[in-house]
């Protein structure tokens, strides 16, 4: 395979062809694809400092985005469907038609979960509580990425929750899957998944839950939706501890 334009430095992202596995290019920067909005028609999306260019390959049936991490090993992954890369521009942009994804501040996240400096428990607490649904879509992407299942991973007999920290839905399964299964861990992002995984941890050791200040989570939330997660809990035997 020939590349072209190369420059030095880590890219972001990678742009592949699901079949033949070739690379279309690799770059810094892809604008218009994380947006506040699920949208079902392609749109005209921009890759910004070009770090690698195919030669000749500029269409894919398959397209598929690689999010690279700081080795430049596959961190995450979107499949973009039909692409049609259009002639540098100018800058070295490049622009093709594809579908986007629903969660705005994710690519402000992959950028810092690329970096060599790990996650660090509770960092996605740090964030305003917008960045929570994209910050838990990261960890699910990565953790499936990675080819792994959201089953228990080494947990100890007692699972930790922080409830001062749990200040929305999204924020709920963020903390579970680290106390689980660490900084950057998975385990659920909605009740159907939490469900799933410890179903699917049936032969493990369970874990019991100490969650502190339990009334902040729960004024958050609502107290109709925490019936849900401690019912789950329950079903599963799961003891709850609320502090």
């Amino acid at each position: 395979m020939q590349l072209i334009h190369e420059i030095l430095g880590p890219p972001l992202y990678r742009l592949t062809a699901q079949e033949t596995q070739d690379v279309l290019l690799a770059a810094d920067d892809l604008h218009g694809f994380f947006v506040d909005v699920d949208l079902d028609t392609p749109r005209t999306l921009i890759f910004t400092g070009v770090r690698s260019l195919h030669a000749h390959l500029r269409s894919t049936e398959g397209g598929y985005l690689e999010v690279l991490g700081h080795r430049q090993q596959p961190t995450g992954g979107y499949y973009l469907g039909r692409v049609r890369l259009t002639p540098p521009a100018q800058d070295g942009s490049l622009s093709f038609s594809g579908y986007t994804c629903e969660y705005p501040k994710a690519g402000e996240i992959w950028r810092r979960w690329a970096s060599a400096e790990p996650v660090t428990y509770g960092e996605w607490a740090g964030y305003p509580d917008s960045y929570h649904e994209s910050w838990l879509h990261v960890v699910q992407n990565a953790w499936f990425t990675a080819d792994r299942q959201g089953k228990l991973g080494g947990t100890s007999e007692v699972v930790a929750l922080d409830g001062g920290r749990i200040t929305t839905k999204a924020g709920l399964y963020c903390a579970l899957g680290e106390a689980v299964n660490g900084p950057g861990g998975y385990f659920g992002s909605n009740l159907d998944a939490l469900y799933d995984c410890l179903r699917s941890s049936r032969a493990e050791p369970l874990f019991r839950v100490q969650w502190a200040d339990f009334a902040t989570s729960r004024r958050a939330l609502g107290v109709q939706y925490m019936t849900s997660p401690l019912s789950i809990f329950d079903e599963f035997r799961v003891g709850v501890t609320r502090g």
